[in-house]
């Protein structure tokens, strides 16, 4: 009979070899540590982004990158410890096991955060863009007006004495969105040129320069925002690998915390005197 019933405590500890309630336990907490350091970090990113004298865009990129991965290291060690120290022990493995186990865990619980967040993400843009329906296309118009403004503005008393139409507008607005980057056609290029020309009173020669630096300026925006889109994508997938690695070393040392009975009041309660 005992050996049964040890056999049945083997098999009861076997089945929660992936302790679920563990994973989700740190999980959530890595997801609220997340949003607290993110939610500090935009406050910052506003002051350094300020347009008084604020900080050049190399030191706001580095900045940026640095915290991101505070973020990823911070939350999944707090989560991946959570996991590590919450998790039921497994009496019939090996350390070597346990570790494996252990950091199998911890990367579970990274994979659960990224998914629960990623979701989160997702619906918060969603509920956004429905209570907001026009709030990117009104970014994009401001943008287009910009490059419209450009191109059609008069010299001196011309601005003020002849308005665009409102036609004559559409149409040069439609131009700009159909090239984002710049690449008019040879016809679009002709007409701007021809709207311009009629419309500011300048030489084809002085049109067709404007038309150039507009359609200069455009490329260089446009590159700008693929190579941001570049950056932030390869610093989020670097940011999630080390929040794996991160997530698994803690995971590990909860564990062994766990294991070795170790005691962390000291941490969080003041001694007395």
């Amino acid at each position: 009979m005992t050996d049964v019933a040890a056999d049945a405590a083997r098999s009861t500890t076997r089945a929660y070899s992936i302790d679920w309630p563990a994973i989700i336990a740190g999980a959530l907490v890595a997801l609220a540590v997340s949003f607290i350091a993110t939610a500090f970090g935009a406050s910052l990113g506003l002051t350094a982004t300020s347009p008084y004298g604020g900080a050049s865009p190399a030191f706001f990129y580095i900045a940026v990158g640095l915290w991101m991965i505070f973020i990823a290291v911070s939350s999944f060690a707090a989560g991946g410890y959570i996991t590590g120290r919450l998790r039921r022990r497994a009496d019939f493995a090996s350390q070597p096991e346990t570790d494996l186990r252990d950091g199998v865990s911890g990367l579970t619980t990274w994979a659960v955060a990224v998914v629960l967040g990623a979701l989160l993400t997702a619906a918060t843009l969603d509920s956004i863009s429905r209570s907001t329906p026009t709030g990117s296309a009104q970014s994009n118009a401001a943008l287009t007006d910009r490059y419209v403004d450009r191109l059609l503005r008069g010299d001196g008393d011309v601005a003020r004495a002849a308005p665009v139409p409102e036609p004559m507008r559409e149409v040069v607005s439609r131009l700009v969105i159909a090239s984002p980057m710049g690449n008019f056609s040879s016809e679009d290029r002709g007409y701007l040129v021809n709207v311009i020309a009629s419309r500011t009173n300048l030489p084809p020669a002085s049109a067709d320069e404007r038309v150039e630096r507009v359609s200069t300026d455009m490329k260089s925006d446009a590159d700008k925002a693929r190579k941001l889109a570049v950056y932030f994508g390869f610093l989020t997938a670097a940011t999630l690998a080390i929040g794996a690695a991160t997530a698994w070393a803690a995971a590990r040392v909860g564990g062994r915390h766990q294991d070795e009975n170790i005691d962390l009041r000291g941490f969080v309660k003041p001694s007395r005197r």
